[in-house]
């Protein structure tokens, strides 16, 4: 079975949810889980932010030197700047006439290069991103191909097609999400039966094997149709659900892996 594993990698001093629950940092997570697909010759994307790189410099530089291993990038500060929230609070005052997450072209535009600055002075050249949450405009693509990204993997599209945007070859997540599908952290059976959350794959959250299991049949189904399938499985969500074992189920199952870089339109 041909796969793309890609994760996504935040900085600690975002205090997430997730985070909360870690034993360590995601950077520490992100090592251990490359260092799992190693075992298992698996190559893996991961899309990490640039304040990753200012946070935790030599993890990044160990995850750039695993030969299984794709940076992506995956914002600088993930939208937590109050510019974005200026920027998302005119979006919802004025309906999405004006206003995204991610902050004003300009803005964009700046974040976009500080990131594959940070990246580049670790001699780290990026090809690959992915916004944080899925969240992207209409200036986006455009802005990602002129500074020289060529994938772009942030859409979740079960029947999703790799096509070509602005020159960037689009490469939807075509499996289930683990962070949206998972049990995991605060994500417990309780939170999941009150939360009003629908995503292209549904409602429904599994245990960790469970999800593993449908996501192996969904790649199955798109390897039958003759595409790759594209899996999300978070290095913290992954440690969080059951310490990497459902990751490396995913990782014994997959016969041929390949980088998003690799994949074409």
């Amino acid at each position: 079975m041909t796969v793309c594993i890609t994760g996504d990698v935040h900085h600690m001093s975002m205090a997430t949810r997730d985070q909360e629950f870690l034993d360590g940092t995601e950077l520490e997570a992100a090592v251990e889980y490359a260092e799992i697909a190693a075992e298992h010759d698996v190559p893996v994307t991961l899309f990490c932010t640039g304040k990753c790189v200012e946070e935790d410099p030599q993890r990044i530089r160990t995850l750039a030197e695993m030969d299984n291993v794709e940076l992506g990038g995956h914002n600088y500060w993930a939208f937590t700047t109050p510019v974005h929230s200026a920027w998302r609070a005119l979006g919802k005052l004025t309906a999405g006439r004006i206003g995204s997450w991610n902050g004003p072209r300009v803005f964009q535009s700046y974040e976009i290069q500080k990131t594959i600055s940070s990246f580049a002075d670790l001699g780290v050249v990026l090809r690959c991103w992915r916004d944080h949450a899925y969240r992207h405009d209409s200036h986006t693509p455009r802005l990602l191909s002129r500074y020289g990204i060529t994938h772009f993997s942030d859409a979740v599209e079960p029947d999703g097609d790799v096509r070509t945007v602005d020159r960037l070859t689009v490469v939807p997540i075509n499996t289930p999400p683990d962070h949206e599908h998972v049990y995991h952290a605060f994500r417990t059976r309780d939170f999941v039966a009150e939360d009003e959350f629908e995503g292209p794959f549904g409602t429904e959250s599994h245990a960790p094997a469970d999800w593993a299991e449908w996501v192996l049949e969904s790649a199955d189904a798109h390897r039958d149709a003759g595409t790759v399938g594209t899996v999300l499985a978070h290095p913290a969500c992954m440690q969080l659900a059951d310490r990497f074992e459902a990751f490396e189920r995913l990782c014994v199952a997959a016969d041929r892996g390949v980088f998003l870089s690799d994949i074409e339109a």
